[in-house]
């Protein structure tokens, strides 16, 4: 795989409670430079980010509910109509685990099939339902993957980075074999290396979230890939 390819598959993150605008202008021109599939970013940067990228083909990725998910829908709601109409072409929104492991699958699925009919009335956007997987064990993750696919996310995404651990490649196999890899797979967590990076994709994954993008970018162009 060459590096335009990798850089291609790549959501660069700037997620850092303490992120802020002049990064975000760095990133932004690092991101159209190299060519990365989109810049994720905290609510609050979202129409600084689509000003930044505008006339790029980068898309503005905006997280909700983030890092834990344990906000009420109502708030997510809110959060989602309120990042599309500043401009967010994705929505990576963290599943509530807290209301899987006190009642369930019902209130995951309500949650999926509320987030994914708000961020598709007005406009396409991608919807990413981010799992956590370092909360759960194999049988809880394969039911919860197969639990948003239901519901007409366009992503699972493996983590926010913020959790207990990062992703793994059997995490990665794990989603993709719940839903007979009709839903793609985002890995996040971890990733700050080209053998990383290639392994999990290698795995299943479509597309990455990582922190170090230019580093494993750099790293491919280094290796001769492309």
């Amino acid at each position: 795989m060459d590096w335009k390819s990798i850089a291609k598959r790549i959501d660069a993150a700037l997620l850092r409670p303490n992120s802020n605008r002049a990064e975000l202008t760095l990133l932004a021109e690092e991101a159209s430079s190299l060519g990365y599939r989109a810049l994720c970013v905290p609510p609050y940067l979202v129409v600084a980010a689509k000003q930044l990228l505008e006339g790029t083909d980068v898309r503005v990725c905006a997280v909700v509910g983030f890092p834990f998910g344990y906000s009420s829908l109502a708030v997510k709601l809110y959060e989602v109509g309120s990042v599309i109409r500043e401009g967010a072409d994705d929505v990576d929104y963290v599943v509530n685990l807290s209301s899987y492991f006190s009642d369930g699958l019902e209130p995951v699925i309500i949650e999926a099939d509320s987030l994914v009919a708000e961020a598709k009335a007005n406009k396409e956007v991608v919807v990413k339902a981010i799992i956590e997987v370092g909360h759960l064990n194999k049988v809880q993750l394969t039911e919860l993957s197969r639990a948003c696919a239901a519901s007409g996310v366009d992503y699972l995404k493996t983590s926010t980075g913020f959790g207990p651990r990062g992703v793994t490649v059997e995490d990665v196999r794990t989603m993709v074999t719940a839903t007979d890899g009709k839903v793609p797979v985002k890995a996040a967590g971890g990733i700050g290396n080209l053998r990383q990076a290639l392994d999990i994709l290698e795995a299943g994954a479509s597309i990455i979230g990582t922190s170090h993008a230019k580093e494993i970018v750099q790293e491919a162009k280094g290796e001769g890939q492309g």
